[in-house]
């Protein structure tokens, strides 16, 4: 299947959500922009982007892997009771979660990182206190997939790809981009 729910809300890192959307679609990856409010969410630096559908009209059975962006809309997202329950519904199904920059938080406050290794942007690690902060790029402790920030977005990204495809697809991706070529 490989299918990604990206959850937006105004405020969203741009760089994360573009870098990672547009990585895991070249690795023929069906992504869905979901929104939790309106059709059309603005990023943190002002870029409007149209998302395919409202979070009312998810089900979780379609999806793979939740993607959980940075940036101001965390706040937003941390908030929404219906975003806690599609959480915890891709967690007690045992499908993977993702979570950059300041996104970990949410997983955190829900008791979701206690006892696991996470990583995220600097500071935002009192979030989870149960857990196990690592400051590395990328980690994952079980269904759970964190990354630390923008400068690892890459990272993040092919290890998603590696994880709902193959290896050589991603690096496939990783030698159309060029992306390779900077490790």
């Amino acid at each position: 299947m490989n299918n990604v729910l990206v959850l937006l809300a105004d405020g969203f890192e741009d760089i994360e959500v573009v870098t990672t959307v547009d990585l895991l679609r070249r690795a023929n990856i069906d992504v869905n922009l979901v929104s939790i409010k309106d059709k059309i969410v603005k990023s943190g630096t002002g870029i409007n982007v149209v998302v395919e559908k409202l979070i009312e009209e998810v089900s979780v059975d379609d999806y793979d892997l939740l993607f959980l962006p940075g940036g101001g809309g965390v706040k937003a997202l941390d908030e929404s009771k219906l975003v806690r329950k599609i959480i915890l519904d891709f967690y007690d199904q045992g499908k993977y979660i993702s979570a950059i920059c300041a996104a970990p938080l949410i997983l955190g406050k829900m008791g979701l990182l206690d006892n696991k290794d996470f990583t995220c942007y600097p500071s935002f690690e009192q979030f989870a206190p149960k857990g196990i902060y690592k400051e590395v790029g990328v980690i994952q402790s079980d269904n759970i997939i964190t990354g630390r920030a923008i400068g690892y977005v890459n990272d993040f990204a092919f290890h998603i790809i590696d994880l709902l495809t193959s290896n050589e697809i991603k690096e496939n991706v990783a030698k159309q981009t060029l992306i390779s070529e900077n490790k």
